[in-house]
């Protein structure tokens, strides 16, 4: 082997291929291709958002006005629900489909949105129907429509048109704007990262497609090959957020067979399957990826994202639920239209948007420490809705049970009147239980920091000095609203500081005027102590300073955790003067027995006895 070395002949070598532990960022041509296809995907985005948009807010509804609702079928264009007697006359019924309009035939697929031209017609004109039933039977039906008719199934529904339209419009103008404003933010500010790199493409797809193809003006062909884009970049994207590192390393499968699989995949249930396991690979990831990663930036985008994931999802729940009580129920009670189109459509495009919302406060990383509050006041209100909600449909039907049984007669209106005031006079309670709670469980520090923090005081107040309060005042402070240093002030001198030297703090202050105002003194421009809140003990005054920095992000504390600092200050304050007065009588106690000793020294040495 030495003698192969020494003649120069070529040693073999073994090529090992390392897989990557993460997504490349962009930069040099990968740069700027991305920012080339970027590009060319915002203007057709911006199109077909405002296209769809467009024609969703001018165009009329296309098959309510005759009083029925359809939808496209393997076997053509079947009629879901019929929604008035005019349309009961002809002898239409759910389950038929519509074959011919005004002699027109309908294509197989695609119906619906083929005969927009067709039905749209002046208020008050007539359309003649040829009508096929499963059993292959076909007749006509001529029906008039009538703008009337659909104001008067939103009415027999409990609803009013124009509010019910009002909601659509608002969800359908949100995603467009949200989703290519998220795009463009991202692009400006985080584009040579993979993560948000990804990201934006897949906003700015779903943004230009939210209205549908049969709105929008895009093929089916062409609809799906954008949406397969837009999920992909999507897909991969979650399974290595925040980082774009594989993170646990199985995540490399998923995000590699992704690719492949969308481009085989033209079968619409098994791309749904593969949607669903992705789906769960993702969540997967993203759950083992926050138990792995200690506290830190990371972790609380993690929080953001979760935040919007299970916000976003329970809202796709209760609209699946919805839709599929529709479909069910739709036939015999076509009110269920109405409330899918006021509440079940709704959430579904809520739920985007409060995911997209997790995803870019995440991402873009603004006021992440927010993340337990809000998780926290999410829980909260959920909470606190259902209570209501179950309080008061228990007592409403408690009270109409008893008014059946012993008036002999129904109290509905009574009973629902009853059961609001009930729910309305527990409100308050509820609210302050369920803010105890999911301050207890979602934000553990600031609670420690409310309750535990004036016990802890209090205690050492009998037993140590300033500078064990000051410690123990500091870090429970930082703990609690996760401040980057702090320092106590007891009168004008220093106790004790986090984060940042003595002689720093000692500079600060020599620039430093006390307000004169009452209450927390707030400087965001202050790089070094933005919040500092005076220390006032009843009876005593102002004995000290507690001086707070920013959180590591740069942003200052929300409302919650500046309430709990003003909460601790009386009894941090008290614990500081009872401790100095203590301190001050024992160190009078000191002098008083030095000056003794000295005397007694003094007289033994003289040699006189000493005298008592």
């Amino acid at each position: 082997m030495a003698t192969a070395v020494a003649s120069g002949e070529p040693v073999a070598r073994r090529w090992r291929r390392r897989l990557p532990e993460r997504l490349p960022n962009l930069k040099g041509k990968w740069l700027s291709a991305y920012t080339m296809v970027w590009a060319i995907l915002l203007p057709l985005a911006l199109a077909g958002a405002t296209r769809g948009t467009y024609i969703f807010l001018t165009v009329a509804p296309m098959w309510s006005p005759y009083g029925i609702s359809t939808s496209d079928t393997s076997q053509g264009l079947s009629i879901d629900s019929v929604m008035n007697s005019a349309a009961h006359a002809e002898g239409i019924h759910a389950g038929d489909f519509v074959v011919a309009i005004d002699g027109w035939a309908l294509p197989t697929t695609g119906g619906r949105a083929a005969a927009r031209t067709r039905v749209i017609k002046p208020d008050g004109a007539t359309t003649s129907f040829r009508m096929r039933r499963p059993n292959g039977e076909t007749y006509e039906a001529r029906l008039v429509r009538s703008m009337a008719y659909d104001r008067e199934r939103f009415r027999d529904a409990g609803m009013n048109w124009a509010v019910a339209w009002a909601i659509q419009r608002i969800g359908t103008l949100m995603l467009p704007v949200l989703f290519i404003g998220a795009a463009v933010l991202l692009f400006i500010r985080r584009r040579r990262e993979a993560v948000p790199a990804l990201l934006s493409i897949a906003f700015l797809v779903f943004g230009g497609i939210v209205n549908g193809a049969d709105l929008s003006g895009m093929g089916a062909a062409t609809l799906n090959v954008v949406s397969t884009i837009g999920s992909l970049c999507l897909f991969i994207a979650l399974l290595v957020f925040p980082s774009g590192r594989f993170e646990p390393r199985w995540t490399m499968l998923p995000a590699f067979l992704l690719p492949p699989l969308a481009v085989l995949n033209n079968n619409q249930a098994a791309g749904s399957v593969i949607a669903a396991l992705i789906a769960i690979a993702i969540v997967a990831a993203l759950i083992s990826r926050y138990r792995r990663v200690g506290e830190g930036t990371e972790r609380l985008q993690l929080r953001w994202a979760f935040l919007g994931l299970v916000s976003g999802m329970l809202f796709f729940l209760l609209s699946t639920a919805g839709n599929a009580a529709v479909v069910a129920w739709q036939a015999s009670d076509p009110r269920w239209i109405v409330w899918q189109f006021v509440f079940f459509q709704p959430f579904g495009i809520w739920g985007l948007g409060v995911m997209a919302l997790g995803l870019i406060v995440s991402i873009l990383r603004y006021r992440l420490y927010d993340a337990d509050t809000v998780i926290g006041r999410s829980a909260a209100y959920g909470v606190l809705t259902i209570g209501f909600v179950a309080l008061f449909a228990a007592s409403e039907k408690i009270i109409e049970l008893l008014g059946q049984q012993y008036l002999g007669q129904n109290v509905g209106a009574l009973a629902g009147g009853i059961g609001a005031a009930l729910a309305a006079v527990a409100i308050a309670p509820m609210h302050a239980r369920t803010h105890r709670w999911a301050e207890r469980r979602f934000q553990k520090a600031l609670w420690q920091l409310r309750h535990g923090l004036p016990a802890l005081v209090g205690d050492l107040r009998e037993t140590s000095g300033v500078r064990q309060i000051a410690a123990a005042t500091l870090d429970t402070v930082m703990d609690g609203v996760r401040a980057r240093r702090s320092a106590l002030f007891a009168g004008d001198t220093l106790v004790d500081a986090r984060e940042i030297d003595a002689s720093d703090v000692a500079l600060w202050q020599s620039g430093w005027s006390p307000p004169a105002h009452d209450g927390m003194d707030i400087d965001e421009a202050d790089e070094l102590f933005p919040v500092r809140v005076p220390l006032e003990a009843e009876g005593h005054g102002r004995v000290g300073w507690l001086l707070l920095g920013s959180r590591p992000d740069g942003t200052l504390f929300g409302k919650a955790e500046r309430d709990a600092i003003e909460e601790i200050a009386e009894p941090v304050a008290r614990a500081v003067q009872v401790a100095l007065t203590r301190e001050e009588r024992e160190a009078s106690y000191e002098r008083r027995f030095a000056e003794l000793e000295r005397m007694v020294a003094k007289l033994t040495s003289t040699g006189r006895p000493a005298t008592t």
